[in-house]
């Protein structure tokens, strides 16, 4: 029952935005809006956050790594994420990844004119970053 809950707070929350119209935002630039953040009922230690990104054109992200669970939903725009050991992903709106812990990555929009949209779902121990950069 509460994982029905949590899920349907994530899907409202991803729906949502996905008729917003987007903002003008400068190349490589990025707003970060938190939609959701609360300790998970049941699971001792473990919170959950609902983030929405929003990403001007050429932009990218440095190598970084997350250490909970990730799961990605593609809203506007397209995006490649490329993670150690495996093949890079086009994302495409309408396209959903989960993204391994403790791997490290790289993203960037595929366009040099067009921003992006995506919404980020984690799950991670309460109070610990969410992502950590690899200098």
């Amino acid at each position: 029952m509460k994982l029905r809950h949590l899920t349907l707070i994530a899907t409202l929350a991803t729906f949502s935005f996905v008729g917003a119209p987007s903002l003008a935002l400068e190349p490589g630039e990025m707003k970060v809006t938190g939609l959701v953040n609360m300790p998970l009922a049941g699971i001792d230690g473990k919170e959950s956050n609902v983030v929405l990104f929003e990403v001007g054109p050429g932009w990218s992200i440095a190598s970084h790594y997350h250490p909970g669970h990730i799961f990605l939903y593609m809203i506007e725009g397209s995006i490649t994420i490329e993670v150690d050991g495996l093949e890079a992903q086009t994302l495409l709106p309408g396209d959903a990844v989960y993204e391994i812990p403790n791997l490290n990555m790289v993203a960037n929009n595929v366009s040099s004119t067009e921003g992006a949209k995506f919404v980020v779902f984690t799950v991670g121990n309460i109070g610990d970053e969410v992502t950590i950069f690899v200098e």
